[in-house]
Parts: structure tokens; C-alpha cells; sequence
């Protein structure tokens, strides 16, 4: 099917605040192609509330449906459903509440749900150039999550001209972060190094604190930069923990700390470091620059606006493996991320300088 510019559009926005993100210029093509049309179109946006708040500022005529509060009931009249999710469950909400044309991935058995569908492609099996464990089976085929939005859109006849994720931090949420900075005794004129320490204690994408405070230290002795540390609501203990130790080192966390405000942080900030967590595709989204570190994930993924990126991985036999927990014991133990070279990460820092 081809959209002609008056449906009722719904669009499923991803559980994951990195999907999210990379799947933004989609949704801002869609809003602008319909916009162009004024023939009556709606777009309205499902998905957890606070990430739909992340999108409101650049989609304002969007109608939120926050899935905490109105589950599936808010779905109904509506022409047609564009996942950007691959659930099953999604489909079935979809075809549950009478959208007559859903649209998204054919995959695990959702594709009968589905009106238009595209195919992921898949792997062969074989290793990747230079990158972890051999398929057991024809994998699907590692791309950045934003591309596959766009070829949904393309299927219905929305083109994406402008590819690259883009948001901005509100002008209060500036006010605050640069008053927190202030208390913490950071000049506005000093530049900021932010650390993404955030991740559970147990997670094999959490990069261990140590790792940080040695780059720290090397970053120092060559530049002055006031060390900002920022984690996710939850993740509190591991940011006091980094920050302690650091000489200096400011802490931004707790629930007041929230996204449009950590877009803000990276905005000021001369360069972020983060695990390819969530928040990176933060500070690729407002254009800072940073340093990610891979642990367990395929960089396969991601691998698109990286002219302001470093990216530091260590290749291991186990690995990419997507675990969230890792399985293996002893000093084998999330060797992907304990194993990575402090000295590279300041040597990355800097090149950014």
C-alpha cells in the first residue's frame, strides 16, 4: 500500500531509547510529508511515555499515546499501524483493534498479522570480517535500526531525505544543567568531559568503572577538563561510585536528571564517553562527540554518523554475543569490556580535543 496523505496514521515508537532515537528522522519525515499535503492526515505516536516526550518538541502536531495509560483502546480508529517494533505482540495490538493496513518486519511469525511487510535480510552463518562467533545460522543481518525504519516508510511511498537523528535540548532544561554545573563549581566557559556510567551492576553492557576513572587520569595529565558523571534513574550507586573517585567529578543523577537534561549535558559537553548504551545515540542525536566503548554488541548496528565518534571495541572469541547477562565465569568474565586499553580510550578523548 502507498499512503495518499489523509490517513489516520499510528506509529508503535520503539521500547529502547537508542531505537527511539535512530528511528526519529523516520518519524520526522512522516510528520513533514504529511504536513505538505494538508489533506487531514493524523499521526499519532504509541510507545512508554517518556520517550515519547523525548519526540514531542520536534513532532509537536503528533498525538502521544503513552502505552502505560491507555494500552491498546487508544489505537482504535485509525487507518493504519507503521511498527517500528518487531514483536509479535505489536502486530497483534494492531490487528486487535481494527487498524485495517499494518505495516512492518515479517518476522517470527508475525508477517500473517501484517498487511505490507518487508523481509529482514540474514546472514549466511559465517564470521563477520573482524567481528566475534561464527552464526549457528542464517543470523539476521546486523544494520543500523534507523535504515530499516526508512525502508519501512519507503514500502508506503514516504521518502527519508534527512537520515541523521536530530534533537535538542529545551531551553529550561539548559537552565538547569548549567545551574547544576554552576553549584558544582563549573565555570560556564570550562570544558566538560561527560561520562555515561550508568548500566546495572550486572549487566554485560555496563562498562566497569575502573576503566573510566584510569582514562580519567590520563586524559588530566595532558588536559583540564571538569569530569561530569551521569547514569539512568536506578543506576545511582554506580555513578557515586565513579564519581568518588575522581578528583573533582560532578554527579548528575536521581530522577530530576531527565533525558531532555542529559541531552542538554551533552550539548555543553566537549566530549561524552559511553557504553553503546542508550544515552549514545543521545549525544549523536544533538551532534556531540564522543567515545563509545562495545562490549557485547555488534557495532554492525550503529555503524552510521560516526565523524564525531570513536569507536573502541575488544575482540573476543565469544563475542558479539547480544547477552545482557554474560554466562562465562572467572577471568574470562565480560572480558569484551574489562579487557579495553584505558590508554586507548584517553588517546581517543584527545583526538577529539
Amino acid at each position: 500500500m502507498r499512503l495518499r496523505g489523509d490517513e489516520r496514521v499510528l506509529v508503535r515508537v520503539p521500547s529502547w531509547l537508542g531505537d527511539t532515537v535512530m528511528a526519529e528522522p523516520a518519524l520526522r519525515a512522516l510528520s513533514e510529508w504529511q504536513a505538505e499535503r494538508a489533506d487531514g492526515g493524523v499521526l499519532s505516536l504509541a510507545g512508554p511515555g517518556v520517550l515519547l516526550g523525548l519526540l514531542a518538541k520536534g513532532l509537536p502536531n503528533a498525538r502521544l499515546l503513552p502505552l502505560e495509560r491507555e494500552g491498546w483502546p487508544g489505537w482504535r480508529d485509525h487507518d493504519v499501524a507503521l511498527l517500528f517494533t518487531g514483536s509479535f505482540r505489536s502486530a497483534w495490538m494492531a490487528l486487535r483493534a481494527g487498524i485495517p493496513e499494518r505495516v512492518g518486519w515479517s518476522r517470527d511469525g508475525r508477517g500473517l498479522l501484517l498487511t505490507t511487510s518487508a523481509t529482514s535480510p540474514r546472514e549466511r552463518g559465517g564470521t563477520p570480517v573482524g567481528l566475534g562467533q561464527h552464526g549457528r545460522s542464517r543470523r539476521w543481518l546486523p544494520r543500523p535500526f534507523g535504515t530499516s525504519c526508512n525502508e519501512l516508510l519507503a514500502l508506503i511511498g514516504v521518502p527519508v531525505r534527512a537520515t541523521r537523528p536530530r534533537l535538542a535540548a529545551s531551553a529550561e532544561a539548559r537552565e538547569v544543567v548549567a545551574a547544576r554545573l554552576a553549584e558544582a563549581g563549573i565555570a560556564s566557559e570550562q570544558p566538560v568531559l561527560a561520562i555515561n556510567a550508568g548500566g546495572r551492576s550486572d549487566s554485560a553492557k555496563s562498562v566497569p568503572n575502573e576503566l573510566w576513572v584510569e582514562a580519567v587520569r590520563r586524559i588530566r595529565s595532558e588536559v583540564e577538563l571538569a569530569v561530569v558523571i551521569v547514569t539512568g534513574p536506578g543506576e545511582e550507586s554506580r555513578a557515586e561510585a565513579c564519581g568518588s573517585s575522581i578528583p573533582g567529578a560532578a554527579v548528575l543523577t536521581g530522577p530530576t536528571l531527565d533525558l531532555d537534561q542529559e541531552l542538554a549535558l551533552f550539548e555543553r559537553a566537549a566530549v561524552v564517553l559511553t557504553g553503546d548504551v542508550g544515552p549514545r545515540h543521545l549525544a549523536v542525536a544533538c551532534g556531540a562527540k564522543l567515545v563509545t566503548l562495545f562490549g557485547p554488541t555488534d557495532p554492525r548496528h550503529t555503524a552510521d554518523f560516526l565523524e564525531q565518534t570513536r569507536l573502541l571495541r575488544r575482540v573476543v572469541p565469544c563475542g558479539p554475543c547480544h547477552q545482557e547477562l554474560c554466562p562465562l565465569d572467572g577471568p574470562k568474565r565480560q572480558e569484551c569490556l574489562r579487557e579495553t586499553d584505558p590508554a586507548a580510550i584517553a588517546a581517543a578523548t584527545l583526538s577529539l580535543l
